[in-house]
């Protein structure tokens, strides 16, 4: 593809993001979580983290998506966002101070946003839904998010029809987002709520 008709594509997904748009949110996770993690990975040097850092620059996006919108270069913006979170987890690392201490002021810019919601207290919030939860919805639930269970096996295992299984997850789903709603008044999409499992189902 030529580079200024992808740009131009990119900057357009950005704009029906900042409208609230969530397929253009999808794809934009889908193309640049390979391309933000490789980089947030050698700085710090943990896959786990480094996977928790790139959704966070997703989770900061949804919150900002009206300033994004905005950008010149919004897609320049993820990196550097990424590149923070990266660097602000290094600094809590004492093992990483003098490594830190070659880092150039320039190339570490603070965030301009108010920061609305952390990623430690979304994923509180999900928690606290997912046990709000009735105790069979709960149950397939957690076989599918937390055990990575497809609805073909979380069917078989409960003896349940795979309509069943799939119509209480995806109530589950919404439960969790009104819950989320309700608690910060921000909407989150339900793609975004789903890629805060380690190990989501299949549809």
């Amino acid at each position: 593809m030529n580079i200024n008709k992808e740009a131009l594509d990119d900057k357009r997904m950005f704009l029906q993001v900042a409208a609230g748009n969530e397929a253009a949110f999808r794809q934009l996770f889908h193309k640049y979580t390979p391309l933000l993690h490789p980089g947030v990975l050698q700085m710090v040097k943990h896959r786990e983290v480094a996977r928790e850092i790139v959704q966070e620059v997703f989770l900061k996006l949804w919150l900002q998506k009206e300033q994004v919108g905005n950008m010149d270069r919004p897609e320049a913006w993820m990196f550097r966002v990424a590149s923070n979170l990266a660097i602000s987890h290094l600094r809590k690392t004492s093992s990483h101070i003098r490594w830190l201490e070659t880092v150039r002021a320039n190339d570490v810019e603070p965030g301009t946003a108010v920061e609305q919601l952390s990623m430690k207290e979304l994923q509180q919030l999900v928690y606290e839904a997912v046990e709000a939860l009735p105790d069979k919805r709960q149950k397939i639930f957690r076989l599918s998010r937390e055990q990575g269970m497809t609805i073909d096996q979380i069917a078989l295992h409960l003896n349940l029809s795979r309509s069943t299984v799939k119509n209480q997850i995806s109530i589950a789903l919404k439960f969790v987002q009104s819950y989320i709603y309700k608690g910060t008044s921000l909407y989150f999409p339900l793609f975004l709520l789903n890629s805060l499992f380690f190990n989501p189902g299949r549809y």
